[in-house]
């Protein structure tokens, strides 16, 4: 009794400390993961351009409604009747990255146009909300091709840039079509998934510490970064792909997505391969070619 006497005030001060200290370590794990989430990983970009490969190739800029300068590549030459291709990067990439959807578009008779997300390429350095502000330039690069007169778009898009392609296209309501590979459903999935997938982490209290600290530093909602809801919008014929072994953007979960898409769809899984990277085989092959021949058979549908 005499101990706790004298020494219990100090105790109780110490282990208040300690909660601080405890406290302050729970804020600096999440504001590391928040920094991992709103900035854009370091990516070395091939030092390739269209124009190499016998390709007539454009190096353009134009602007998005919020002011940033979009670097794109246009390649304007096309079959008569065909819809352009507005080509879209994943997280951490670059329209260099996606020069094997752009030797296809082009052999198949399809312009194209490859864009630099914000923050990627040789476009304005910007954080990233993996969908939120990208949708922005996926509508700057949709007024691009419609201002050169090329009609209205295909948007083809892998991980962010397949939801920035479906947030867009549910606020346009004019595409031609979307092939979205490899969404994800909504941010705060995504996060909750990666988190446990990279690093272990569950929801509690990182997780959900991280959400109101992400909104702030990066202005913009997380709960309007949804999928789901944008292909319940989403009139325009769809074809909706996942990889067998992409344990990122699992196939059950784009399916979701799939299912909510309101207008002609197909769902198709890619036997074989994992997130993002694409081999272009001959089933890759066909199938996105199948589903752009449908476009022009059947424009407007």
């Amino acid at each position: 009794m005499n101990f706790f006497r004298r020494y219990g005030r100090g105790i109780l001060v110490a282990f208040g400390g300690l909660g601080v200290v405890a406290a302050g370590g729970v804020w600096l794990a999440a504001s590391f993961l928040v920094d991992l989430a709103i900035h854009v990983p370091p990516t070395a970009r091939p030092a390739l351009n269209p124009s190499r490969l016998g390709m007539t190739c454009e190096e353009v800029e134009f602007k998005t409604e919020d002011g940033f300068r979009i670097s794109a590549w246009w390649l304007p030459e096309g079959g008569k009747g065909n819809p352009p291709i507005v080509v879209l990067h994943g997280l951490g990439a670059s329209k260099a990255h996606m020069i094997d959807y752009l030797l296809f578009a082009q052999k198949e008779g399809y312009p194209v146009l490859a864009i630099d997300f914000r923050g990627h390429g040789t476009s304005d350095p910007s954080l990233t909300s993996i969908g939120f502000y990208e949708s922005r330039d996926v509508k700057a690069a949709m007024k691009f091709v419609r201002g050169r007169g090329a009609g209205d778009p295909v948007l083809w898009g892998t991980s962010m840039g397949a939801v920035s392609a479906l947030l867009a296209a549910a606020e346009d309501g004019s595409v031609a079509g979307v092939i979205a590979d490899a969404p994800f459903d909504t941010y705060r999935n995504t996060i909750r998934h990666h988190a446990k997938l990279m690093y272990g982490l569950s929801e509690f209290p990182l997780i959900t510490l991280a959400m109101p600290m992400i909104e702030e530093r990066a202005k913009f909602n997380v709960d309007e970064v949804d999928a789901l809801k944008a292909a319940a919008r989403i009139r325009a014929p769809m074809l909706v792909m996942a990889a067998e072994r992409d344990h990122r953007m699992e196939p059950s979960m784009v399916r979701r997505i799939y299912e909510k898409a309101a207008g002609p769809k197909e769902f198709w899984i890619i036997p074989g391969e994992g997130h993002e990277a694409r081999n272009f085989g001959d089933d890759f092959r066909n199938h996105i070619r199948a589903f752009l021949q449908r476009l022009r058979i059947c424009p407007g549908v």
